[in-house]
């Protein structure tokens, strides 16, 4: 603890404050402070959060916890998802949503978890950041006590705060995480859901029916079943207790323990026989068999985007996982924002779209210009793709061949999990939302099973982004398009050129013939696509240049076309 002291800038966020009306560091003089410097999406915040909950009990009448947000991620700069992380994290102390970093840089923070120390007196006394510091704390918090009672400037008792309401309404279901599929069963397959929020696990049947509730689980994520018939089991991660289960389905409430030696498992799979498990904390992956035998497949424990031999290759919070077409294990890697696979055989980690720590985005495209920004979600399609739940873009994407696409059902809010049905429509956990949805990515369009808050997510009007069915057509001819969108109040922008562009890519050579790019004036925009020869998608987008009273803006939409030329 540091024995020259300085004082401790005062609090100020453009965000405002969650859980109280208003709060300054003049107001808690006489008190300890503890500032926690977190993002919503690092799983080290989170586990720090946990930490703290210990330490905010043992002083709870002369220590005042105070989190400090100070996003990473464009979707962490909403206000209404740091209320919702808020509520899902279960946090009970007040925080300042600092969207610009103001606080952040007063205090000259450098990295998540940051957590400071305030004396009485509104000094500096510790800077400490990652987990595994509450020990180190409550050292320094007992020597500020008694320096204070020593001085007769402490002020015991809890602290009367004017708490604001950051309640969250959910329903039936609570910020579900993962969702799975029972695959191979003589009967019809079951639904798992991880209710994170109500700390259980359902097993329920298509229509919604809860068959099984499985509680006692502490913020459970990622599930997968194993097995069919009598011995179906299912697998499941407690994220929060640092848990991993084998739990039968038969009725007799037995739970083999995997492991508990990972930190914050997130996702679990069956891949060779063995259990595959996402340990998010650490940034590894681990198989483990029957007998609970640990094996790293990959990562190093440090954080960043490096391919490679397995051992020698560095995750960044891998968070979803699925099986490739080809064997492969794919996952994503929720902090670098990439999807990535490990060969079976060789074991070496590849990245197939991403590009480090601080790259994201929503762009479609090859490999190189795909981005994604937190997915947390992944599962294998009847054709091979890869569904991602692109988490913090609040949208659905699909992997085909070597591009990524974005599915066009709008109205997601940090969608966690993702499982394919045998019929080839998809369940994701609409976690924000607080339910489990059913899409149909052929038809754009999406409806909630009955477990969660029931109501349909469709295409807003004026926003033709639609997948259309397979169009079969001669090699060499031409496939007329029409685009289209509502500018609303705004009037197209002509200052840099014809306001409106057109371009059509595909996701195999050859599939089109020039020309690929188009300008226009006006709205609607039709177009003549010149087709060549096999078979894929063509996606065809229309940006628009407009300006309103208030600000000039890039509107854009899309359709996507599957082509079969014979």
């Amino acid at each position: 603890m540091s024995s020259v002291r300085v004082r401790a800038p005062e609090l100020d966020g453009e965000g405002g404050w969650i859980g109280v009306d208003d709060l300054s560091l003049a107001q808690l003089r006489g008190k300890v402070v503890l500032l926690d410097f977190w993002t919503l999406a690092c799983v080290n915040c989170q586990r720090v959060i946990e930490e703290l909950r210990g330490l905010e009990r043992r002083f709870a009448d002369v220590l005042v916890t105070v989190g400090v947000h100070s996003p990473k991620f464009p979707h962490e700069h909403d206000h209404g998802a740091v209320r919702a992380a808020v509520a899902r994290h279960r946090i009970e102390h007040p925080v300042l949503d600092d969207p610009a970093m103001i606080t952040w840089d007063a205090y000259a923070i450098r990295a998540w978890p940051t957590l400071v120390l305030i004396d009485v007196d509104g000094r500096v006394a510790l800077t400490v950041s990652g987990e595994g510091k509450a020990v180190q704390l409550a050292g320094a918090i007992e020597a500020l006590v008694a320096e204070a009672e020593a001085a007769g400037t402490l002020r015991r008792g809890p602290l009367e705060l004017d708490a604001a309401d950051a309640a969250q309404g959910t329903g039936e279901l609570a910020f579900p995480g993962k969702v799975a599929i029972e695959d191979g069963a003589t009967r019809a397959p079951r639904v798992a859901i991880a209710d994170t929020g109500h700390d259980r696990v359902l097993i329920c049947s298509l229509g919604g029916e809860v068959e099984i509730e499985l509680d006692g689980l502490y913020q459970p994520q990622g599930v997968c079943f194993d097995g069919v018939g009598e011995t179906a089991a299912l697998l499941v991660c407690e994220t929060g207790a640092d848990r991993v289960w084998r739990i039968p389905l038969d009725g007799r409430g037995r739970r083999e323990l995997l492991t508990d030696q990972l930190r914050s498992p997130w996702d679990v799979i069956v891949w060779h026989g063995h259990a595959v498990i996402a340990e998010a904390g650490r940034h590894r992956l681990w198989a483990v068999d029957r007998a609970g035998e640990l094996q790293l497949l990959a990562g190093t424990g440090a954080e960043a985007l490096v391919d490679g031999p397995g051992l020698e290759a560095v995750l960044a919070q891998p968070s979803g996982l699925a099986l490739t077409a080809d064997g492969d294990l794919a996952f994503l890697d929720a902090e670098a924002s990439a999807l990535r696979v490990v060969r079976a055989g060789t074991f070496a980690v590849e990245t197939l779209a991403g590009a480090g720590l601080f790259a994201w985005g929503d762009d479609d495209g090859d490999g190189e210009r795909a981005r994604l920004q937190h997915p947390l979600g992944l599962a294998l399609g009847p054709g091979g793709e890869l569904y991602i739940a692109d988490t913090f873009n609040n949208v659905i994407r699909v992997w085909r061949g070597s591009h990524l696409w974005t599915v066009p059902v709008q109205g997601f809010v940090e969608p966690g999990g993702i499982a394919v049905l045998p019929d080839g429509r998809l369940l994701v956990a609409d976690t924000g939302n607080h339910r489990i949805v059913r899409v149909d990515p052929l038809r754009a369009r999406a409806v909630a099973l009955d477990v969660g808050r029931p109501s349909s997510v469709d295409t807003p009007a004026g926003q033709p982004a639609s997948v259309a069915g397979t169009i079969v057509q001669p090699a060499g001819s031409t496939l007329p398009v029409s685009l289209d969108l509502d500018p609303g109040e705004d009037d197209l922008d002509p200052a840099s050129g014809p306001p409106i562009r057109v371009r059509a890519v595909a996701d195999v050579p050859g599939l089109l013939r020039e020309p690929t790019s188009w300008t226009a004036s006006a709205l609607p925009v039709s177009i003549d696509l010149a087709l060549g020869e096999g078979s894929g998608r063509v996606t065809v987008e229309l940006l628009a240049a407009t300006c309103g009273t208030d600000a000039c803006r890039l509107r854009r939409t899309q359709r996507a076309y599957d082509v079969l030329l014979t």
